[in-house]
């Protein structure tokens, strides 16, 4: 059984953890976490369905792309995404 992945605190702290490979993913998993870091946008304000369409991947292939990054769940991983453009957003405007 894998370890359990620790729920990044920033978009930073998961591109880091994913650039040295404390997360692994498989190749479609792969894809979603590379959107999402791409464009955070689509996961912030996507659905499974339109993000698994964006991605070419399956639904299930999205929910277990957040759960392997380390979020409880969809809902979570889209509620970081959407934070952090949030964030983003008032730093851009101060």
């Amino acid at each position: 059984m894998h370890e359990a992945i620790k729920r990044p605190s920033d978009v930073s702290e998961l591109k880091g953890m994913i650039a040295s490979r404390t997360i692994t993913l498989p190749e479609q998993q792969e894809q979603v976490a590379r959107m999402a870091l791409a464009k955070p946008d689509v996961i912030a304000f996507g659905t499974v369905g339109s993000i698994a369409a964006e991605c070419s991947v399956s639904p299930s292939t999205v929910v277990r792309a957040a759960t392997g990054l380390g979020f409880a769940d969809f809902r979570d991983f889209r509620v970081f995404f959407r934070l952090h453009l949030r964030k983003a957003t008032s730093l851009k405007a101060g």
